[in-house]
């Protein structure tokens, strides 16, 4: 290419514009051509920009917050491996005799791939070190009994203070009775999730029987805070044949997603971010 410039230039044609803005192109396509080399349709996975914006909505939808940049690329992380998933399964023909479900397909992909992986017995400190990473899950809450009004609206406040006063006086109408809601031997991280961390720390320090008004992100509240039975952290050996269990379930999913990664390495994955 630059022996045939250097002719040109000789002959005097490099000054036609038409020229440069030829030459100019065929530079630009074979230095793209060389850092960017063609991938084929089956071998290319990339993230539609559908999917990240769907994705942030429903982050948003469940936690009411925009998600990290982390969190986000956890989140398009599991989309990725359902795509080579699905792509796998494609490739081995799983899809013959099927009607072309998608999730069906990679099911059949994670039964053949989870199927074949084998999970030895846990480490006495392999198993203690997964359990304390988990114990929450396997301790037994404080469980909490507790009236509710919620009051909605830019008037929450004046409303939530008009409708205590009734309530201590004993006349509250028969609407804001029906309004109220019973909270029965609820575990303390279910109502932490419904309610907020603070709300519920606000609710446990109020006297038992009477009735306060607290704020959550949702708004104001009228609660009366009935009664809680006081949790308590529970050994391994008492609940160690559940946790041996849990963690070969655990063990078994780590290490199928990871032949489902090693299968990704034959992909070209572009997550798009800009």
């Amino acid at each position: 290419m630059l022996a045939g410039a250097r002719g040109l230039l000789r002959a005097g044609l490099l000054k036609e514009p038409l020229l440069h803005f030829l030459l100019l192109g065929s530079l630009i396509f074979a230095i793209h051509a060389a850092v960017s080399p063609s991938v084929s349709k089956d071998k290319l996975i990339e993230v539609p920009p559908e999917v990240r914006q769907s994705t942030i909505e429903l982050f948003e939808s469940t936690n009411q917050r925009k998600p990290t940049s982390e969190e986000l690329a956890r989140l398009l992380d599991v989309w990725i491996l359902n795509e080579i998933t699905y792509r796998e399964a494609l490739a081995q023909g799983l899809d013959k005799g099927d009607e072309m479900i998608r999730e069906r397909i990679m099911q059949k992909m994670r039964l053949l791939v989870f199927g074949n992986v084998t999970v030895n017995e846990p480490t006495e400190a392999e198993l203690r070190q997964w359990f304390e990473a988990r114990r929450e899950g396997y301790d037994i809450p404080d469980i909490l009994s507790f009236f509710e009004l919620p009051i909605g609206g830019p008037e929450g406040e004046a409303e939530a203070k008009s409708i205590l006063r009734q309530i201590e006086a004993g006349d509250e109408p028969e609407e804001v009775r029906l309004r109220a809601h019973i909270f029965a031997n609820r575990p303390r991280k279910s109502l932490e999730a419904a309610f907020g961390k603070p709300f519920v720390e606000q609710l446990t320090a109020l006297p038992i029987g009477r009735w306060h008004m607290l704020q959550s992100p949702a708004g104001w509240h009228i609660v009366r805070f009935d009664s809680i039975v006081p949790g308590r952290a529970v050994p391994l050996h008492e609940v160690e044949t559940q946790v041996i269990s849990d963690w070969k379930d655990d063990r078994g999913r780590a290490l199928g997603t990871a032949i489902i990664r090693d299968m990704g390495k034959s992909y070209v994955i572009r997550r798009n971010e800009s």
